[in-house]
């Protein structure tokens, strides 16, 4: 039996040409779209002679980029078909450049195939957006740029960013702990560990020392880089060893915002979004009620 990739994509010689020209010239290699085609009824062995998809269905454009969790040369393309569209099968895919002359075509810069897809219309009676992920290998010399739109569908890695920061509002955190040594006015006071908090986002509900309520400002102030997770407090008064500490954090400021996630490079539109939407959810999870899944 084969080790090899039954699917799989490869970098095309124009490709590798149009990367060779953009180093030479010391401009960047901008990928755009991705598209997707039929085959005309094959899954093709990837070429790297191809210049155009052997059918071509749809194009769209790159809604995101994610890092390989086992290459760190490996970048992910993502691009959403949305439900909407479809009527056709998915066999071959491709990944299209700008070209660097002004008015020139686009370059067929990767190409692959797909295990056989066939994407649906609303109309056939299911509605499902399907989300192509390819892989581009960025160790060479050229500098390769991936072009984003602000506006863009939403993919599956993003959504799943939006899902965490919704999911970390039903899971506020909590920790008490004795101190084994004094903290002196102005030194750190270290949580407890695996609690951390985003510092600059109203992260902490309630700090109290030996049952009294500390104040931001008075008591304590916040320390650490804003929205990069951090384990310490500055402590503004003198703390003696045996002192009790009490620590409340709400959940969903400890979610990064997506404009701060290295994981996606998601529009600034759909970070406006999701912004907007966890400030409106922070007060709605004050009081909302979640039910426990039926049990057959």
């Amino acid at each position: 039996m084969s080790d090899s990739p039954e699917y799989y994509c490869l970098l095309t010689d124009a490709g590798a040409a149009l990367e060779a020209r953009a180093l030479a010239e010391g401009k960047p290699v901008r990928l755009t779209h991705i598209a997707v085609g039929d085959g005309n009824g094959v899954v093709p062995v990837p070429d790297v002679s191809v210049m155009a998809l052997i059918h071509e269905v749809h194009r769209r454009v790159v809604d995101a980029q994610t890092q390989s969790a086992d290459d760190p040369h490996i970048a992910i393309l993502h691009a959403t078909i949305p439900a909407e569209e479809g009527g056709w099968w998915i066999r071959e895919l491709g990944v299209y450049a700008e070209p660097l002359d002004e008015g020139g075509d686009p370059v067929l810069y990767a190409y692959g195939n797909h295990a056989p897809y066939y994407k649906m219309l609303p109309q056939a009676g299911q509605m499902t957006s399907h989300e192509l992920q390819v892989p581009i290998i960025t160790s060479s010399a050229a500098n390769i740029e991936i072009v984003i739109p602000d506006a863009g569908y939403a993919s599956a890695t993003q959504f799943r960013l939006l899902a965490g920061i919704v999911e970390s509002l039903r899971n506020r955190r909590q920790a008490s702990w004795t101190l084994k040594s004094a903290v002196e006015a102005g030194g750190d006071l270290i949580l407890p560990d695996g609690v951390t908090y985003l510092p600059g986002r109203r992260a902490i509900d309630v700090l109290s020392w030996d049952g009294l309520v500390c104040h931001p400002g008075r008591q304590y102030r916040e320390k650490g880089v804003a929205d990069q997770p951090s384990d310490r407090l500055e402590l503004l008064f003198t703390a003696p060893a045996g002192s009790d500490f009490f620590i409340h954090i709400a959940g969903h400021t400890n979610a990064l915002p997506l404009s701060g996630s290295e994981a996606d490079v998601p529009g600034t539109e759909l970070v406006r979004r999701v912004d907007a939407l966890e400030q409106q959810l922070s007060t709605v999870a004050e009081r909302a009620a979640y039910a426990a899944k039926p049990t057959a």
